[in-house]
């Protein structure tokens, strides 16, 4: 690289063009060392250079000179004069290269932050005017009672009305598929086939809880259907979300240590509420009731008020109450609560400090059921926060704590302490699916936020990385992190619909149900309207509607296990059926239109999944009657176009069609 003249140095006096310390006075043909090395002319023709501003005047920024250069060489690009002088041209190509070297450093600071995004930390001021929000988007509930999706809530207007949904849920996905059907059909509004009261209203039993200020002593089961209550509950909770250790509450339990302490006694009866529903004995009902919707209410009844304050710091038992709460309670009509709950668990974790990572700890059975506890509460933080469009209590950007140890509780404890903790090798782990579900639910959250804040992290879309293709890459970066995520599956998981039926295959089941889920999340808004083209270079409605196959396909295997599911599960049902019945009505402005008669088996499919499950959970008998109105208006419009074509002027096929769906 030539040396360049900077002010650091004394010019030596007499020194050629391209030097500071010149010695062509002393060498032959007045030539000097450096010039004749650098094999160019040792010239003396540049002009003396002038001292700089004095102290106190104001100087201009390099990079305002150099964008000047610039705007002066485009303004003139076959025109603008050349300097004749090699200093200047010289100088000129160094400011220009320091420009283009700073802004490459700046690219490549933005690429990787943009690469870690899912861990930044964003300060955002306030909101100008400028800025645009999505709230148009929001669904509050006295609003979808004024359009036609009023099939989401209670008769009783006393529950709640102003209740908020946002883009993100499910509600919005659902009014979504009704404004199709509205371009297809006209602004017929949707008759509810039958909207059962059962799984619309809160119950007198349900509203019978003690407050807090009313504690009496629990009452628990009889000790063979307690102890019946706890395997079943191990059995078919547990393996999905491991919240307890086996044998520390076994112990706890046998010890009695319920009877003595009122939290350890919540969690038990909270353990014992959500068991019930894989129960068939009787004394599990609510007094007088024959409804298995009232399964664990008699042990959850006693419990349901979490005390959020309090004196004393939150204990473990609190977590694990939270936690139990909003597991128990998803499955019934009340389930709205289940996100006030769930945030009330996180403001004790980050009470508690158990959000942050802890060095220098060592493993030990409390501390490894705090962490469990928090990946539990994030995880249900996900779910219902996307379900209702709602903003969840915590993000990546709070928290640093590592997920659970890969290892099963009957390896936690071990005579010898440096062998505990410890998966032998070669065993897969049942932990491994906790693993996985957690970082899918990390990137369905990430999107989440990317994809539908109200603000959409404004200071993100003015990164240049990104620019006008925000969406874009946002879901290229969502879709990446799937890819990965499945890559990353260990083997004893993966999906193999042909597996033998055991846990693993059932834990499965759920992952893949959950990853298709995800899928759709990402996707589904960019889903185009019958006579829109996307908006992304994604096929989103495709994507969505491959993916919601694919839950049916699983939901098949589930069946055929006789694998009963967890409310908390029921969600990727809904999803699949309401994409799939997105597609059926765009199918109708293809231009080349497809068979969607698969599709329309594949919800019916979906609709006699939630009938079954809605013998124990409300909420699935929500969904149903949602879904028997959405097919009743599908299968209205068909059989009205098959009849239209048969002999117009004749509704009897429409009529068939009616009677087979009420």
């Amino acid at each position: 690289m030539y040396p360049y003249p900077t002010d650091r140095k004394r010019r030596a006096q007499g020194a050629c063009d391209f030097c500071i310390r010149c010695d062509s006075a002393t060498r032959p043909g007045n030539i000097c060392y450096n010039c004749q090395n650098a094999e160019v002319d040792c010239t003396h023709n540049a002009e003396q250079k002038k001292r700089g501003p004095r102290v106190g005047t104001i100087r201009k920024h390099p990079s305002e000179s150099v964008q000047a250069l610039i705007t002066a060489i485009l303004a003139e690009p076959k025109t603008y004069p050349i300097p004749d002088e090699p200093n200047a041209i010289r100088r000129m190509l160094v400011d220009l290269s320091q420009c283009v070297r700073g802004l490459e450093r700046q690219m490549s600071r933005w690429r990787r932050t943009v690469q870690e995004f899912s861990t930044s930390n964003l300060t955002i001021g306030p909101q100008s005017e400028s800025e645009e929000s999505d709230s148009s988007e929001d669904v509050p509930m006295d609003d979808v009672l004024a359009t036609s999706v009023q099939v989401f809530t209670l008769n009783n207007k006393t529950e709640s009305p102003r209740r908020h949904f946002g883009k993100s849920s499910n509600l919005v996905l659902m009014r979504t598929a009704v404004d199709m059907k509205k371009e297809v059909m006209g602004d017929q509004p949707i008759q509810i086939v039958d909207r059962r009261p059962e799984f619309w209203t809160v119950y007198p039993w349900q509203r019978q809880t003690l407050r807090l200020d009313q504690q009496v002593p629990l009452k628990f089961p009889a000790d063979d259907l307690l102890y019946s209550l706890i395997h079943l509950y191990f059995l078919h909770v547990h393996p999905y979300l491991p919240l307890l250790h086996h044998s520390t509450f076994i112990g706890a339990v046998s010890d009695r240590l319920h009877l003595q302490d009122y939290g350890f006694g919540s969690v038990v009866l909270c353990v014992c509420a959500i068991a019930s529903r894989f129960s068939k004995d009787p004394r599990n009902y609510a007094k007088g009731i024959n409804s298995e919707n009232s399964l664990g209410w008699p042990w959850y009844q006693q419990v349901s008020q979490v005390q959020a304050v309090d004196v004393e710091p939150p204990t473990l038992y609190q977590l694990q109450h939270c936690c139990l709460s909003a597991i128990y309670l998803k499955g019934t009509s009340m389930f709205h609560s289940t996100w006030g709950v769930i945030g009330l668990g996180i403001r004790f974790a980050q009470e508690m400090g158990v959000h942050r990572k802890q060095k220098g700890q060592p493993r030990t059975v409390q501390n490894e059921l705090w962490r469990r506890a928090f990946w539990v509460l994030l995880g249900l933080d996900v779910l219902v926060s996307i379900n209702f469009g709602r903003p969840r209590a915590t993000t990546d950007d709070d928290f640093d704590l590592e997920p659970p140890i890969e290892c099963d509780d009957e390896y936690w404890e071990k005579e010898d302490p440096t062998q505990a903790f410890i998966q032998p090798s070669g065993v897969p782990s049942t932990m491994s699916f906790f693993i996985c579900y957690s970082k899918l639910l990390e990137i369905a959250g990430l999107g989440h936020r990317m994809l539908f804040s109200v603000r959409k992290l404004h200071i993100w879309k003015k990164v240049v990385a990104f620019g006008p293709n925000w969406d874009h890459r946002v879901v290229t970066e969502l879709n990446s992190a799937l890819n990965q995520w499945m890559s990353c599956i260990p083997e004893h998981l993966k999906w193999d619909p042909n597996r033998e039926d055991g846990l693993f295959h059932r834990q499965s089941c759920i992952l893949y149900c959950f990853y298709y889920w995800t899928q759709i999340q990402i996707h589904k808004q960019f889903i185009p309207r019958s006579n829109e083209t996307s908006i992304l270079k994604f096929p989103s409605l495709a994507i969505c509607a491959n993916a919601g196959r694919n839950v049916v396909r699983i939901l098949e295997v589930i069946e055929r296990l006789n694998f009963e599911i967890l409310p908390n599960f029921t969600s990727p049902v809904y999803v699949a059926a309401i994409v799939l019945l997105m597609n059926i009505w765009r199918n109708k402005y293809s231009i080349i239109p497809q068979d969607t008669s698969k599709d329309m088996e594949d919800v019916r499919h979906s609709l006699k999944a939630t009938a079954h499950y809605e013998k124990k959970y409300q909420i699935a008998g929500r969904i149903n009657d949602a879904l028997s109105s959405m097919i009743y208006m599908v299968e209205l419009y068909f059989a009205g176009q098959s009849t239209a074509r048969a002999s117009p002027g004749s509704d009897a096929s429409a009529s068939a069609s009616i009677g087979s769906t009420s």
